[in-house]
């Protein structure tokens, strides 16, 4: 359906940011995605149909698990099989990681507790899910 890019350390990679440098710059992207940040660890998922970038999303692994950051579907590939493919895509490619979800978008949090996720807690605006059973720690 999507080819999918892989990009990592990508501080100073002029490829992705052929393709990400608008995200990043455009006003009207700020808007959307206010904390939209590449950190040199990050690694960037991007869709392409064609030639054209559809989606993305920024995966940050630590300690605390796989954390997709970052997911985002171009308005003109928003509907739900593209998004519902991207983030099996997604959550199959980490399926053996403890995978968490931050957004504030009420579409994404109905989009990942249809595929099983579950809300696990807030931090500031944003609702964090985690795939499967919660763990009690």
């Amino acid at each position: 359906m999507f080819e999918v890019k892989e990009y990592m350390e990508t501080c100073n990679n002029s490829e992705f940011y052929q393709y990400m440098g608008r995200f990043f710059a455009e006003r009207i992207f700020r808007k959307e995605l206010p904390y939209l940040i590449n950190d040199c660890d990050k690694i960037w998922y991007l869709f392409f149909d064609q030639k054209e970038l559809a989606a993305f999303c920024g995966v940050v692994m630590n300690q605390n698990g796989t954390t997709f950051t970052d997911f985002y579907v171009l308005p003109s590939y928003r509907n739900q099989n593209n998004m519902t493919y991207i983030a099996r895509y997604m959550t199959e490619m980490y399926e053996s990681e403890r995978i968490r979800i931050l957004t504030n978008s009420k579409e994404e949090m109905e989009l990942w507790s249809s595929l099983g996720y579950v809300e696990s807690g807030t931090k500031g605006s944003y609702t964090t899910f985690v795939h499967g059973e919660l763990e009690c720690v």
